[in-house]
């Protein structure tokens, strides 16, 4: 008995050991992990379409490479034609920020004019006055590194090549891996386990695919609306538009600052139709479009998504805003699971 114990006790010595070491190693080695990073975020995104091209009795290999010549159509049309464009958009945008500060700073002496009575103090125009230099100083310095980051993309293109053939093995044998994956967790564990991933499968897939299903929507009718109606750099805002939309119930408010102030460079009247564009958008996301392609929501209340909003941005930045509705829903399905358990135990005790 007293033998089994210590071999027990070796055991978990030597588990915890390999582990530690293991987790060390993956640390210093971490750079390496982002094309195997992203080619599971490939696989994930894909998966449904090869299935669905599969499900057409097209055999799995060649299903991939049917979805794959696909997307890599898109992908190199978006890269020869729209990169370029994006960039040269961002940097003459660069060049309007102080057209368009003198134009807000026109307004305000307009306003003042009109309602002579309510003239503000020299304070408060001082304050004012440094608040657009500030705002003028952080778009000049937001377009310029979203135009920079584009170009720096072309550095990790090593990467970018190697992650869609990971990604490829990921799909071919992706039965395979999920086996070998069960297979390694206690079996004791195991449905507990597979009941869990599949929670967080089914929450993940429906933000990740969903909402940007439901971006890429946003984001054309968005920028065809202002290109309708006349508003300079069209295109600009639907990409900020959709790339906006990943951040619920926030997003409306993000595409408003820069939609209603280039579209005042036009004229007063165009910038309500601006507006009037997004509220327009807004209802159709929340009426037609998310209600189709979601269903359900992801089931939090509205301030636990702003709290998780907020405070992933404090955390990780823009990075964190994004990946805080999907990181706070899956937690609610841990702690969830985990508390039903515990009930469930002490039921049972």
């Amino acid at each position: 008995m007293h033998n089994t114990n210590t071999k027990t006790v070796y055991r978990r010595l030597f588990l915890g050991t390999v582990s530690i070491a293991g987790l060390y190693f993956l640390y210093r080695v971490k750079i390496i992990f982002i094309p195997f990073i992203l080619a599971f975020f490939i696989a994930y995104l894909l998966n449904p379409l090869v299935h669905y091209v599969e499900n057409k009795k097209v055999p799995r290999g060649l299903a991939i490479l049917l979805v794959y010549m696909v997307v890599f159509s898109v992908v190199t049309s978006i890269m020869v034609f729209g990169v370029p464009y994006i960039v040269e958009e961002f940097n003459r945008l660069g060049n309007v920020i102080p057209r368009l500060t003198t134009e807000i700073r026109g307004i305000i002496t307009d306003i003042e004019g009109s309602y002579s009575r309510f003239k503000l103090p020299q304070g408060i125009r001082d304050v004012i006055d440094e608040r657009i230099q500030q705002g003028e100083a952080l778009l000049t310095s937001i377009i310029r590194a979203a135009a920079d980051s584009l170009v720096k993309l072309f550095s990790y293109l090593l990467g970018l090549i190697i992650a869609p053939f990971f990604a490829f093995y990921m799909l071919k044998d992706a039965e395979q891996i999920k086996n070998s994956f069960i297979l390694t967790i206690p079996r004791r564990y195991r449905s507990d386990v597979m009941a869990v991933l599949r929670d967080l499968d089914e929450i993940i897939s429906g933000f990740l695919r969903g909402h940007v299903t439901i971006s890429l929507i946003v984001g054309l009718m968005t920028g065809l609306g202002m290109y309708l109606v006349g508003v300079e750099f069209a295109f600009i805002i639907g990409l900020i538009a959709g790339i906006a939309e990943l951040v619920p119930y926030l997003g409306p408010f993000i595409t408003a600052v820069p939609a209603v102030s280039l579209a005042l460079l036009v004229s007063q009247e165009t910038a309500l139709y601006a507006i009037i564009i997004i509220l327009i958008v807004q209802q159709l996301e929340n009426a037609v479009i998310s209600p189709k392609i979601l269903g359900k929501s992801l089931g939090l209340h509205p301030l636990v998504v702003i709290f998780a909003l907020l405070a992933g941005g404090e955390i990780y930045g823009f990075a964190g805003i994004l990946l805080a509705v999907p990181a706070a829903a899956a937690l609610k399905v841990i702690l969830r699971y985990i508390y039903l358990k515990l009930v469930d135990d002490k039921g049972a005790g």
